[in-house]
This record gives structure tokens, C-alpha cells and sequence, in this order.
């Protein structure tokens, strides 16, 4: 039987006043998704809100019975990789098309990170720098590659040496996010489905307060307890400072066993579950001298376990590095609710702030003395 355990928990952190964070579980569609809003006013929160609600739709409508997939895939990729694509950019047309309508929300832009079901695999996907990670053997593995500028200049060979690295400045500047553009192509892959792994899906204020080692940790010593293991993983994000909002989502793969077939000895009607233990026969068995001996069993059946291409506009925003003494805000993390699907769902798991957003830039320089300007580069420009 095919069985996923999750929990998830999202939080404003210490540094900002809204949470422009979203999630959204469904275990019956077999979705679990994470985006990381960005932009000024409440646009951020608009575009993370969105695409959690239209990735969660186009999976709602493909279980309802429409199959279409309108957008392009990736050469050779599996019907699992093309409908969480399909879904992603679903997403991207609305978000996109939403902005231009609206000067408010014009600029808005969100990451996502996804995991699906499909038959016996698990699909993951991602556009922008929010990551999954997978917790197997008591060792945690990156399992996406952040579409950052860092990596597209070390993939492009201009960032070579560790210190060339460690000393790019635009460390934070992503090359593909939702919105930005009227298309967006995302990363997928495909995952064995193991018993046992863990599955993290995180915005970048857990991975950029908490270090890998540190998250294998928790996870190994909360494995049983996913609502701990996220609880932790939050309150340690803001004991380290808590610079930006912090969502994580984390999926178990419980899969168990399918039941074994029990078939009848036809002379003696017995289960095979009661021939479990191999039987000898006794001195009883050989008083009669025309008696046969007894027949001897082997141990039957299976024990059950227990345990249940960057484009342009090059997007980015820029962390308050300075410590100030502002007091620590009281916010909670709050579990998420599991949605219930409908004909126009709009899952409760989506976590979203209804107050007033405070201006933030949409395009943000790294020097804090220069005014907010684009990141400007011919080489970026128009590309996808």
C-alpha cells in the first residue's frame, strides 16, 4: 500500500512583517509544493498565494478528467516530468498575465519547488533558488540545483576557483523565477519511491540560516515525529537570525508491503498463514506402521513491517545584513490544515498574510549606499 506522511510549517521570521511564503499539501492529488514570493507591496505574497492555487487547480482538473498538457517538455521526459511541468507553467501564465494587468503586482515573481506522484515514482521540480532535500540512510542530499547567477557562472566556466566563488557578490541573484516572463522552463526529476526517505521542501530562509549538516540532524533524531522535525527546523532558522520568511514541508515515503495471497492445501483445508513454523513428526507418527510420516512445512510467506536556461529579467532581492535591536517579533508557527478538494479548490493549506505589506523594491542592488537599480547585463538579456 502506497502511503505518504507529511507535515509543514511556515513563519514570518524576525526580519520581515509579512510572510510572502505559501504551501500547499494534498496527499489524495499527490502534490506538496512550496513557493517563496517576491516583489514590492503585497505583491510577493500575491504570486506565491497564486501559484500554490494553480498548480493545486491543474491537478484538481487532470483528476477530474482532462488530460491536456498545452506546454512544451523537456526532450524524452516521462508523463510524470510533463504534468508537473504542465502544471508549473500553468501557474507562470497566470501569475505573468496577472501582473501586467495590475501596476500594483507588476514585477511580481515567486519560486517553486514541487513534489508529485506519478505510478510507482516520485517527480520533483523547481524554478529558482527554494530547494528539496531528501533525508535517506541517515544522510541528507541536495536533490535540486539552485537557478542562481552563482551556478550559471560557474556552469559557464567564468567562476572556477573556490575563492572566485566564495567572493561573487551577487550570491542572491536568481536567472529564473515564476512571472517574470511569459515562460519559464522547469527542472524536473525523477525519484525511485524507497520506503523510508524524507523528502524536505524549503524556502531559502531555512536553507540560508540552517546548514545541511545541521537539518540531518533533526531529521534523523525527529524521523518518527515530522511535526517536530519542522517545528525545530523553524525555531532554529530564527535563533539564527530569521533574516527572511521560513516554510518547510516534509514528506515520508510510509509505503507498505502489499498482502500476501493465502492459498488452502486442498487435502487438509489449512491457510498457508498457519503453516508459518516447520513441524517434525512425532513418535505418534510411527506407531501404526502403515502410517505415513507427517508432512514437514517450510516457513511461508513475508513478514509485514511495522513502520507505516536563465532568462531575463535577472530577479533578485537583497537580506538586511545589519543587526539592529528591534525586539523579536511573537509570531507562532501554525501547522498547516489538510485541504480538502473541491470543484474550484482553494486549499486551506496555503498560507497567506491579509495585512498591509511594507514597500519593499522589486529589483534590488547589493550596496545598501546606491539607489535600487536592475541588474543590468547584455548577456542575460532576452535569453531563456
Amino acid at each position: 500500500m502506497r502511503k505518504l506522511t507529511w507535515a509543514g510549517l511556515t513563519d514570518v521570521g524576525r526580519k520581515r512583517s509579512e510572510n510572502e511564503d505559501a504551501f500547499v499539501v494534498d496527499p489524495d492529488l499527490g502534490v506538496f509544493v512550496v513557493c517563496d514570493g517576491m516583489g514590492g507591496h503585497a505583491s510577493g505574497e500575491v504570486a506565491s498565494a497564486m501559484t500554490t492555487e494553480e498548480i493545486h487547480a491543474f491537478f484538481q482538473t487532470r483528476m477530474d478528467g482532462d488530460r491536456s498538457l498545452p506546454y512544451p517538455g523537456e526532450p524524452g521526459a516521462a508523463v510524470g516530468e510533463l504534468v508537473i511541468s504542465n502544471a508549473i507553467q500553468h501557474a507562470n501564465d497566470k501569475v505573468y498575465v496577472a501582473g501586467m494587468r495590475d501596476s500594483k503586482l507588476e514585477g511580481m515573481g515567486t519560486t517553486v519547488v514541487a513534489v508529485s506522484e506519478w505510478e510507482d515514482k516520485l517527480i520533483v521540480a523547481h524554478v529558482g533558488d527554494s530547494r528539496i532535500y531528501r533525508f535517506r540512510d541517515g544522510r541528507l542530499e541536495q536533490v535540486t540545483r539552485d537557478h542562481s547567477l552563482l551556478n550559471h557562472k560557474i556552469d559557464l566556466g567564468e567562476l572556477q576557483s573556490q575563492d572566485e566563488i566564495d567572493n561573487f557578490k551577487h550570491g542572491n541573484v536568481i536567472v529564473r523565477a515564476i512571472g517574470l516572463k511569459d515562460y519559464v522552463r522547469p527542472e524536473t526529476a525523477i525519484h525511485e519511491r524507497i520506503p523510508g526517505d524524507v523528502y524536505l521542501l524549503c524556502s531559502d530562509g531555512l536553507s540560508d540560516m540552517v546548514d545541511d549538516w545541521s537539518i540531518e540532524n533533526v531529521l534523523e533524531a525527529n524521523y518518527d515525529d515530522l511535526d517536530e522535525a519542522a517545528r525545530i527546523l523553524i525555531r532554529m532558522a530564527n535563533d539564527r537570525g530569521g533574516k527572511d520568511n521560513i516554510t518547510a514541508v516534509l514528506v515520508r515515503v510510509d509505503d507498505e508491503p502489499e498482502p500476501v495471497e493465502e492459498y488452502e492445501y486442498e487435502e487438509e483445508g489449512l491457510p498457508l498463514a498457519r503453516r508459518e513454523e516447520s513441524t517434525q513428526p512425532g513418535r505418534a507418527a510411527f506407531d501404526d506402521e502403515e502410517q505415513e510420516p507427517a508432512p514437514t512445512f517450510k516457513e511461508f510467506g513475508v513478514e509485514d513491517d511495522d513502520k507505516t536556461a536563465p532568462h531575463s529579467p535577472v530577479f533578485a532581492w537583497a537580506d538586511d545584513d545589519d543587526e539592529d535591536d528591534t525586539p523579536i517579533s511573537n509570531a507562532q508557527t501554525r501547522p498547516a490544515a489538510r485541504p480538502q478538494p473541491a470543484p474550484r479548490p482553494q486549499p486551506t493549506d496555503t498560507r497567506r498574510r491579509t495585512q498591509p505589506t511594507e514597500e519593499l523594491p522589486s529589483i534590488i542592488v547589493e550596496d545598501d549606499d546606491e539607489p535600487a537599480s536592475a541588474f543590468e547585463d547584455a548577456r542575460y538579456r532576452n535569453k531563456r
